[in-house]
């Protein structure tokens, strides 16, 4: 009589994974599964049918149905809020677009002067710094940039000509010494 069931069953879950089981025998492998004394071969398969059991195995076509009228509401509303979100989306690039549009002409570096509004004070006399006086005391810091770096790369060009020399009388002396 075991060996008899347990090959039903077989057949059954065959069937089963084939999509090709009625409520009915599914109800029966839903009921197996539930036993406490199914074979050890099987109970790897028990979470999978106890799930079936409480998730689907209750629902008949006109269960179906209903579950997929109550979604509709559900859908209409995630297609309302993606519509908004959409909506929000290209107002915001909108209103970027019309931001940088408006304001192409102030974003000018030519009228930048790091200088404007500075001044000295002289003997007591708080003196403005003209502009063309500002410009060049820009000019000035760069040329004494530019004449630093030269000086830098004179002493690097020396420093290696040097190491070249010491290479070179290392080279000879480690020649005579082989000899």
């Amino acid at each position: 009589m075991q060996l008899n069931n347990d090959q039903h069953i077989d057949e059954l879950m065959e069937r089963f994974f084939n999509g090709e089981t009625s409520n009915a025998e599914e109800q029966e492998l839903y009921r197996f599964f539930a036993r406490k004394d199914i074979p050890d071969r099987l109970k790897k398969y028990r979470s999978m049918f106890g799930f079936f059991e409480t998730g689907i195995a209750n629902e008949s076509n006109s269960s179906v149905n209903e579950v997929t009228a109550a979604m509709k509401p559900a859908t209409k509303h995630l297609t309302l809020r993606r519509t908004w979100l959409w909506s929000g989306i290209a107002a915001v690039a909108a209103s970027l677009l019309l931001f940088l549009f408006l304001n192409k002409g102030s974003f000018k570096q030519d009228d930048f002067n790091p200088y404007e509004g500075s001044y000295i004070i002289r003997n007591g006399v708080k003196t403005a710094i003209p502009e063309d006086i500002a410009r060049r005391m820009d000019q000035i810091i760069m040329e004494a940039d530019r004449r630093e770096r030269e000086k830098e790369q004179l002493a690097m060009r020396s420093v290696e000509q040097k190491e070249a020399k010491i290479d070179r009388i290392e080279n000879v002396a480690n020649i005579y010494e082989k000899k």
